[in-house]
């Protein structure tokens, strides 16, 4: 005949129950929070590849009429920046384009914590409210060819620093752990966006038509 559990055996189990229980609701809320950094992560990535899609689109938007330019190669007083290209500066190119890309919001990125987004165009408009950097000698001839992207590059293994970098087909460019981890977006000057890694950026360097791309990093 069986024996009753004693009141040392019940409050044994007792315990065993509860850590078995606690073990499980930690498993679920640690999967669940990996869950949401992942899902908040592909929203953020998906903003920022609409917004080079934005900016690709109004580039193309200025050009007609302007043959196959962007505004980084007009004058000022044709509507350009190229007095402008010296300065380093990233944000003069994008108010170029203020008509085309509507708002100042299409230019930061989610993931981009050190920049804020502009409430205009004007006054008070600067490289602190752009995520992205721009590829000055980008031509809808040249498709391949850079345009814009996110701007955590890393040039032999060092960021690439705020102002003017000369980008060569030849240069191993990566990207810095910042903003999507070791990832980016480039936007080419035909206005593909693609999400690429550091080895795919490598790739796409080499495949540029120009030998030489000027870029501003804001």
């Amino acid at each position: 005949m069986k024996r009753p559990a004693t009141h040392a055996e019940v409050k044994a189990f007792t315990r065993i129950e509860l850590v078995v229980t606690v073990l499980a609701v930690g498993l679920i809320i640690g999967l669940a929070i990996l869950w949401t950094r992942q899902t908040m992560r592909k929203s953020r990535n998906e903003a920022c590849l609409n917004n080079l899609r934005q900016v690709g689109i109004a580039f193309r938007l200025w050009s007609p009429g302007q043959s196959d330019a962007y505004p980084m190669q007009y004058p000022k007083d044709r509507g350009g920046t190229r007095e402008l290209i010296g300065t380093g500066q990233v944000f003069v190119h994008f108010r170029a384009l203020s008509n085309e890309l509507q708002s100042p919001k299409n230019l930061v990125c989610p993931a981009d914590k050190q920049k804020m987004v502009a409430p205009n165009f004007g006054e008070g408009f600067s490289d602190t409210n752009v995520s992205y950097f721009i590829g000055l000698d980008a031509l809808e001839t040249y498709p391949q060819t850079f345009l814009s992207g996110d701007r955590n590059l890393a040039a032999y293994g060092q960021p690439v620093a705020k102002g003017l970098f000369v980008l060569m087909t030849n240069t191993p460019l990566s990207w810095t752990t910042n903003i999507h981890v070791s990832s980016g977006n480039i936007c080419s000057s035909d206005a593909f966006v693609q999400f690429l890694n550091s080895d795919g950026l490598s790739q796409a360097v080499q495949k540029q038509e120009l030998a030489t791309n000027r870029l501003a990093i804001p």
